[in-house]
């Protein structure tokens, strides 16, 4: 992870963590693990693949803190790499995700501060190989205003400034403000109705390869919550204006569901038609709380990093059941992808993510994961099958410390030629948590 990287990260983190003296009471989790990995094949070449053991360790972290005038949630990790023969240069990776809420003047002004801190591929068509990786941060921050005509009736104002950077693809960089007018209608303690305008201007840091835009969004969103079910809908029209006069407006529609039919399972769906953006979608993605337990892996995402808004069409489902011994989850998608700029990466794609974890007896955890997906680039008439497989097994001998052993298998089919690739990676590692 270059250094600016490493220092916007830890910027943020004290931003998050430091703005109230309060913050020092924020409960932190942590975990530090190290480990060999058998990677055979580190490079994820098509053909005669090199097989390392290498020297792997990570640490992986949670900050919370919920008082009456500051709300933080934080979660990420860092992970170090140390190959040999100079294959690839020894690399440092890390995620960061996270929000804090100050309030300023209870029930009138508050202030947001968003950080989202990913790894993501230089060229999404190449394989996941280390030299295929980049550190991406989305940072954001301003000042929210309530205001109250009514009892019933509410409104709202927001401020935000957004920075977008990455360590390699210069066009995604760019400087936006966002502004947003809310009116809230409380119909009953359970339902609501709002009116909502939102409008961004956007400044990329290179005009050569890149256009400035200003989007706006008009839309009105139902909401409403039961005991054990939540509906929220939106309906609007957005609209892309490129500073050169082009335009561009869609439909706005979103709707999301989740049900709770008993106290440990959960099914959600959510269905979107609407312009959105590899910045937005950063944003978008950070979680409203901390995540419920320690990161244990940096993953490279699947973002497009560039400049161009798509229009996109999704649905997603999920599933999730928890008990004592057992938590089990699947989540399938399908998506479509149309970029306004150049039809390049347009795509459709269609997949799942399982998991399971059985905690086998108190001191045993055996856990298993599967994804696959089937992506299609409608325009380069090319289609990849992804498919990874993993499993972990988790020995606690003490309460602080553990030996743990991953296995992962990683393929991916396609119809271009040299574009086949499988790895097997087993990790052996132990951990140390404070909690």
């Amino acid at each position: 992870m270059p250094m600016k990287y490493v220092g916007a990260s830890v910027i943020t983190a004290a931003t998050l963590a430091g703005i109230s003296a309060d913050a020092w009471a924020a409960r932190v989790d942590y975990t530090v693990d190290l480990g060999v990995e058998d990677n055979d094949n580190v490079t994820l070449a098509p053909f005669d693949p090199i097989q390392q053991r290498y020297l792997r360790a990570g640490l992986g972290f949670t900050v919370t803190e919920n008082l009456s005038a500051l709300q933080l949630s934080l979660g990420g990790r860092v992970e170090y790499r140390d190959y040999e023969d100079d294959v690839f240069d020894d690399t440092v990776d890390g995620t960061l995700s996270g929000r804090m809420n100050w309030i300023a003047i209870p029930e009138r002004l508050f202030f947001t501060v968003e950080d989202n801190l990913s790894v993501q591929p230089v060229n999404a068509l190449a394989p996941d190989a280390p030299g295929n990786r980049q550190q991406v941060n989305v940072f954001s921050l301003g000042p929210t205003l309530l205001f109250n005509w009514s009892s019933a009736l509410r409104g709202q104002a927001e401020l935000r400034y957004v920075n977008s950077d990455a360590e390699i693809t210069d066009e995604f960089n760019s400087q936006r403000i966002a502004a947003a007018l809310r009116a809230i209608k409380e119909f009953s303690a359970t339902s609501r109705m709002s009116a909502n305008f939102q409008a961004q201007r956007v400044d990329f840091d290179n005009d050569i390869v890149a256009r400035d835009y200003n989007r706006y969004d008009l839309f009105a969103r139902y909401s409403r919550t039961l005991a054990h079910f939540e509906l929220g809908a939106d309906l609007g029209y957005s609209r892309i204006d490129y500073r050169q006069g082009e335009s561009r407006s869609d439909p706005l529609i979103r709707l999301d569901a989740e049900w709770n039919p008993t106290s440990r399972s959960q099914f959600t769906a959510a269905v979107a038609s609407q312009f959105s953006d590899t910045a937005t979608d950063a944003l978008r993605g950070i979680e409203a709380d901390a995540p419920a337990t320690v990161p244990e892996h940096v993953l490279t995402g699947d973002a497009i990093v560039n400049a161009s808004p798509y229009e996109v069409r999704s649905l997603d489902l999920g599933y999730q059941f928890t008990s004592t011994r057992t938590n089990f989850s699947i989540s399938p998608y399908v998506q479509k992808r149309n970029y306004v700029d150049s039809d390049e990466f347009d795509q459709k794609n269609r997949g799942a993510r399982f998991d399971l974890h059985w905690l086998v007896r108190q001191s045993l955890t055996l856990g298993t994961y599967a994804t696959h997906e089937k992506l299609e680039y409608t325009v380069l008439n090319r289609e990849d099958k992804t498919t990874r497989l993993g499993a972990t097994l988790r020995y606690e001998w003490s309460r602080h410390w553990s030996l743990g052993l991953l296995w992962e298998r990683y393929k991916r089919e396609s119809t271009d030629l040299g574009q086949d690739v499988s790895q097997n990676i087993v990790y052996l590692s132990v951990s140390y948590t404070n909690r």
